[in-house]
């Protein structure tokens, strides 16, 4: 038998799990254990956790709980919470895949989020993992209906800009209007995927001085210049606000992104799945207070109802 994990064949049988005794296996390498992967799909289910315990378990995560919180408050096993996430990730991706196509936003904002996996910059060793570190959420808003478009997860630089826009680009349709942060990264990532089918614009902040007093955060912002890249964009329009309450909702509602605690990612799969399970939540399960509480992917037309937690995971 060969490890679903690590792909090494050196497994034992180590007992079955379900009322229809699926046989398990234990890796001798790595210690994982999974189910036989040759028994049909409706032998072997993914979780054996009541659905209910299972909907609660996401709705407190995605409600700005810890994991070790949200064992302790349910029962589960951290692992197993974990693998809850993973699942519900998975649908998740497959309905924004479905869902989120053919958009027609007026006015998208851009913008990048801080976080790090398992080990902060300062503190990574050399022979530390690749994933270990700073890491980028990236994440592009429909100014109008608040939907979250398109997010990618990557660190900062040319490569993940273009993936990031690229991304955004195949979701929508038209020509509309782009504002981002004055990242230049951006600046070339709009002229290969949109060309001159876009009216982009950055808006460029002054900060201020740090003072020696102020050992958290950046600088004070003076002031914001807006600045025409591609096209003839609204300059009324050139703003960032939006995107940037955007990124509260993500800190508040993902304990992983909340500054200035222990709840970090401890590895980057985990955190890509944690942050397509909240796009997906705040596009379909979240009341926005702009829409009376109707939920973005309403304003959008892409649902006719905010969705329950249940919906969600049986999408």
């Amino acid at each position: 038998m060969t490890c679903t994990k690590c792909q090494h064949q050196s497994c034992k049988k180590f007992g079955h799990f379900g009322k229809r005794r699926v046989q398990r296996w234990r890796c001798t390498s790595c210690s994982a254990t999974f189910a036989d992967p040759t028994a049909p799909a409706y032998v072997r289910p993914a979780h054996s956790t009541d659905p209910e315990k299972f909907a609660q378990a996401i709705t407190l995560m995605l409600e700005g709980m810890s994991v070790r919180a949200i064992s302790r408050f349910t029962g589960l096993h951290k692992q197993t919470i974990l693998s809850l996430m993973n699942t519900a990730s998975e649908k998740a991706r497959a309905l924004l895949d479905s869902k989120v196509q053919n958009i027609s936003p007026r006015y998208v904002q851009l913008d990048e989020m801080w976080g790090f996996i398992h080990t902060r910059e300062p503190h990574l060793r050399d022979d530390d993992p690749n994933e270990w570190g700073s890491t980028m959420l990236w994440l592009a808003i429909d100014s109008e209906t608040k939907l979250l478009i398109s997010h990618h997860v990557g660190t900062r630089n040319g490569v993940n800009a273009h993936a990031f826009v690229r991304d955004l680009r195949k979701r929508t349709e038209g020509r509309y209007q782009v504002t981002s942060d004055q990242y230049n990264g951006y600046v070339g990532a709009m002229r290969e995927h949109f060309g001159r089918n876009v009216d982009f614009g950055q808006l460029y902040k002054v900060y201020g001085k740090i003072r020696s007093d102020n050992w958290y955060g950046s600088g004070h912002v003076l002031g914001a210049v807006p600045r025409v890249k591609i096209g003839r964009p609204d300059w009324s329009r050139i703003s960032t606000s939006h995107i940037e309450r955007a990124n509260l909702s993500v800190r508040m509602h993902l304990r992983r992104l909340t500054r200035l605690t222990n709840a970090f990612s401890k590895s980057l799969d985990n955190h890509k799945a944690a942050i397509t399970l909240y796009v997906a939540f705040y596009n379909f399960c979240r009341g926005h207070q702009t829409h009376k509480g109707a939920s973005p992917a309403m304003a959008a037309g892409l649902a006719d109802h905010v969705w329950s937690i249940g919906e969600l995971l049986a999408a």
